[in-house]
């Protein structure tokens, strides 16, 4: 599971907020929040549980990608 950066981004601009209220939200450093907006940091388990709790209302399935599972054959 990886966020999506893509919908986070529209996340951002739609609440007009900065790097650094992104950063409150979530409950990290202002650091943390914009490596990961400018793309340098894809995401730890700090930044996945700053975003659940900067975006508590939005669907987990558009805020993450989620790995494709495929049916093991043998």
């Amino acid at each position: 599971m990886v966020p999506n950066r893509d919908r986070v981004l529209d996340l951002v601009r739609e609440n007009d907020w900065s790097g650094g209220e992104l950063a409150r939200r979530m409950g990290v450093s202002r650091t943390e929040a914009n490596r990961f907006l400018n793309g340098n940091r894809v995401g730890g388990k700090k930044t996945i549980a700053g975003l659940i709790k900067a975006f508590p209302e939005e669907p987990l399935e558009q805020l993450f990608i989620f790995p494709q599972m495929e049916p093991k054959n043998n």
